[in-house]
Order: C-alpha cells, then sequence, then structure tokens
C-alpha cells in the first residue's frame, strides 16, 4: 500500500492510495457541513448535496445514475454536522468515468427550478420521517439543547419553515461560498495509479474559482433538559456531557472509556442493565467529537415504567467508573479498537474516507501505525486522567422522549453524579 499527497498550486489536496485490488474508491470531501450555515440557511448543506445528483451541464439526472450504474458502480453522498462528502466505487477501468461524473456534479449542476422543487417534498417528508422515529428525534433534541442557538445544534436536514424558503439562488451563494478548492480534498483509494490521477483532478477541477469564506465554528456547550411527551410503547433517553474535540490528544483514551462504559455485550452498561436487571433492549455509550467540541454520553430505550429506574441504575454505573479501571477492561477496549481500525483498512471506501478526515482534522495525513500505536498507549491512567479531565466541570445534559417525559424535568441529574 502506498499513500501519496500532493497539493496543487490551486489549493485543492489530492490524495492516492494505492492497494492491489479490482476496483477503486473515490471522493471529494468538502470542509462544508450544516455547521457553516446561517440560521435562515439551516438544511441548505443537505438540500444543495441532493440538487448536485439532479442534473449537470452534460448530464441529466437520469444519466447521472445509468453511467455509473451501467458500468456496474455505484454513488452516493452525505452531509453531517461539518463535512459534505460526494463519493463513489468503480472497477479500476472506469476510474476515468468516475472522477469525471464527481467533478461533473460538483462544479457543473444546473439546480433546475423543477427539480428544486421536487426535492423540497422529499426532505420534507425526510424531516417527518425522522420525527416519526424517537430514537432519532431523541439525539436530535440533545444536540439542540446542548448547543442551543448555534449552528451546531440545529438539524442537518433542516426544518419544513427553512427547506420551504429555500431558492435557487440561496443553494447558488451557498455554493459559491463553501464549495472551494482550497477546502476539499480529493481522494484516491485502490487500483490508482497516481500520477495519472493527479493530473485528471487537476485537469477536471480547475475551473472552480470560488472564495471559501474563513472561519472557524466556535461551540459553547450547555447543560439542560428537554422531554418530549409522546404516547410510546418505549421511552429514549439519552444523557451526556462534554466531551473532547477531534484531535485532542486525549481522544483515543477517552474512546475506550466509551466502550468500557457501553461500548458491547461485555460492557458495564450492557451487562448491568440489560443482562442482570433486564430495564432494557438496547443500550450504548458513545462518543462524538467535532472541531470545537464533542459530546460523551449514553442512550438507551425502555418501558416507560422502567425509565426512572434505569436512569438511576446507570447514573450509578457511571459514578463508579473513576478509579475502578481494569486492566482486562482495557485491554478488551484497546482490542476492540485495533480490530475495528484494521478491519476499516481493508475497505476501499473507509481508507478513502479516513484519509480525507484527516487530512481536513489535522492538514497532514496520519499513518495506520501512527494510529495502532495510539491504541496501544492507552492505558488505565491515560482513562482514568480523561475521566478527571471531563467529570471534573460536568454540565450534564438529559434528553427524553415518550411518556410523561417532561417529568423527568425535576430528576435531580447532578445530586445523581458523583
Amino acid at each position: 500500500m502506498k499513500v501519496e499527497c500532493k497539493v496543487l498550486d490551486s489549493g485543492l489536496t489530492v490524495i492516492t492510495d494505492q492497494m492491489e485490488v479490482k476496483s477503486t474508491s473515490i471522493g471529494v470531501w468538502i470542509d462544508a457541513g450544516s455547521a457553516k450555515e446561517e440560521l435562515n440557511e439551516c438544511g441548505i448543506a443537505h438540500m444543495l448535496e441532493h440538487m448536485a445528483f439532479k442534473g449537470t451541464t452534460n448530464r441529466n439526472a437520469e444519466e447521472i445514475a445509468r453511467e455509473i450504474e451501467d458500468v456496474g458502480g455505484d454513488i452516493n453522498a452525505y452531509t453531517s454536522k461539518e463535512v459534505t462528502a460526494y463519493y463513489l466505487k468503480v472497477l479500476h477501468e472506469n476510474s476515468d468515468l468516475g472522477i469525471d461524473i464527481l467533478s461533473d456534479i460538483i462544479k457543473n449542476s444546473t439546480l433546475p427550478e423543477d427539480e428544486i422543487e421536487r426535492e423540497r417534498g422529499v426532505i420534507i417528508s425526510e424531516i417527518g420521517q425522522s420525527f416519526d422515529s424517537p430514537d432519532d428525534r431523541v439525539f436530535e433534541n440533545f444536540t439542540e439543547t446542548v448547543f442551543q442557538n448555534q449552528s451546531l445544534g440545529r438539524p442537518i436536514l433542516g426544518t419544513k419553515e427553512t427547506v420551504n424558503n429555500f431558492q435557487r439562488s440561496d443553494l447558488e451563494s451557498f455554493f459559491s461560498s463553501h464549495y472551494g478548492l482550497k477546502n476539499m480534498v480529493v481522494v484516491a483509494s485502490g487500483n490508482i495509479e497516481p500520477d495519472w490521477f493527479i493530473d485528471v483532478v487537476e485537469d477536471k477541477f480547475s475551473d472552480i474559482k470560488h472564495e471559501v469564506k474563513s472561519g472557524n465554528v466556535e461551540a459553547k456547550w450547555k447543560a439542560g433538559f428537554i422531554g418530549e411527551d409522546r404516547d410510546l410503547e418505549q421511552t429514549q433517553l439519552v444523557f451526556g456531557i462534554e466531551g473532547l474535540n477531534n484531535i485532542d490528544l486525549d481522544r483515543y483514551s477517552l474512546r475506550a472509556l466509551a466502550i468500557i462504559l457501553g461500548g458491547g455485550m461485555s460492557s458495564r452498561l450492557f451487562q448491568e442493565l440489560r443482562e442482570k436487571r433486564g430495564l432494557c433492549y438496547s443500550i450504548f455509550s458513545f462518543t462524538q467529537m467535532q472541531s470545537s467540541s464533542g459530546v460523551f454520553g449514553f442512550y438507551a430505550g425502555t418501558s416507560p415504567k422502567d425509565a426512572n429506574q434505569l436512569l438511576e441504575a446507570s447514573l450509578c454505573e457511571w459514578n463508579k467508573l473513576k478509579g475502578s479501571i481494569t486492566k482486562e477492561e482495557v485491554s478488551r477496549a484497546k482490542a476492540q479498537m485495533r480490530s475495528g481500525f484494521i478491519m476499516g483498512q481493508e475497505s476501499t471506501g473507509s481508507r478513502a474516507e479516513y484519509l480525507a478526515k484527516t487530512m481536513l482534522n489535522f492538514r497532514k495525513l496520519v499513518s495506520t501505525d501512527q494510529v495502532l500505536k495510539e491504541i496501544e498507549n492507552i492505558s488505565i491512567n491515560s482513562i482514568e486522567a480523561v475521566i478527571e479531565r471531563i467529570f471534573l466541570s460536568t454540565q450534564p445534559v438529559l434528553s427524553i422522549i415518550g411518556p410523561d417525559a417532561s417529568s423527568y424535568k425535576n430528576f435531580n441529574i447532578k445530586s445523581s453524579l458523583s
């Protein structure tokens, strides 16, 4: 495997990752997600991602899909809080077609008015579907509470009001303000010839001349509670505190802590809450890391009659973490992190995404050996240190959806935390 990175004169970063396989994954990652939106733009990054597939100056929507599928490839995209990505996978001999289509949809989208109206309805349906999924909604409410009145706290999909108000000029404005070569990373992972790929990318993308808006998103964490009363069979809850950003030196130890607390069937939460007490079907802990903040917390779904007991028991396990991490738990967490990373490195698509996000986050490549070394360096002391660090200034947030969820407003979270 051979990884090369080159920054073109235009500012565009191109990464090639040669592997001995028959296929190639190619993608463009743009440092512009929903966190870059103004209040009235909530959801516009996601809508622009959808519209990229609706026709260009060279292809209509059907031709974009058909040309890729005619050669057995697949194409997709996503929008997150901080990144918009367009990516595809094709056999090696179709790599030129792949990069031609990706460059076409990114720089030549025509944003036809009839497609805007059609996609507006699709996205509003998607918003409705998210609302009807309480296990999604409880996380949306949590994030909105944590980052109240901030772009990081607003939904990636947008709201019905904002999506209904978007005009073609709004999409064009966001595109020209955020889709610039200096905040793009183009990656090819798989059977690829580096010099050829770099030359093709330089040719295909060179006429993008947008000046990107500068400035980082600063997140301000706010403690709080949100309860949404709904007639459901299950009560859904998310509890969390502020974690770490995505370049913090302690991030590997925090991920190990999440595994120990609730990262699998052998974790503390799963064993105590599900296996021993039978209080839930699903429970897990998680970390979310962005450029300016992060979350460490847990999620559970349970019967409404057991919700109070589950919350108290979960916080009890939370409080037991400090001073109790064992050698066996650390070894198990490291094994899971190591195997997950290595298995991901066997996929061209996962490798391409890893390389792109590493470049966007660190402005440099981080080798697989370095990642494995960081995982190996995790210890009881490093995990205890991160517990001391993030638990010290606890500003807890609790989000609940279910029958009488609002009654948990009186639940004294801080008194339940040691």
